[in-house]
């Protein structure tokens, strides 16, 4: 008996986990709260100020010889990309997720020059 029981229950769980997702009569649930509360989020600058601060940092690296020409076209390159992408992407209206790869993006380039710019004044004498 009990070999046949054990079939019958696993055979019975997906109709009862089935029947738990069919909506019932009655009002429609409320759509749960985000995990993030955009009102307590800090505000951030605009993506604009962001390149155009970086473009600034390359500019004065290459002036004061902590970049090369070589690192700074690269760099400027960088920003480009990051613009044209921006420009793609909102288009249709920044998602949350394209607007966090932006963000991502500026962030590594920011990073990327503020690194390259202390090697560059390592390397001066």
């Amino acid at each position: 008996m009990r070999p046949i029981l054990f079939p019958a229950l696993f055979l019975a769980l997906p109709s009862v986990a089935q029947a738990q997702f069919v909506a019932g009569p009655g009002p429609a649930p409320e759509p749960m709260p985000g995990i993030v509360d955009r009102g307590t989020l800090p505000t951030m600058p605009s993506l604009g100020h962001q390149l155009g601060e970086a473009r600034d940092r390359i500019e004065g690296g290459r002036k004061r010889g902590e970049l090369t020409k070589r690192e700074a076209r690269g760099l400027r390159r960088d920003a480009g990309m990051i613009e044209t992408l921006a420009d793609r992407y909102g288009a249709d209206g920044l998602s949350d997720s394209e607007r966090r790869e932006l963000d991502m993006r500026t962030e590594v380039l920011r990073t990327l020059t503020a690194a390259q710019r202390l090697q560059g004044a390592a390397r001066r004498p």
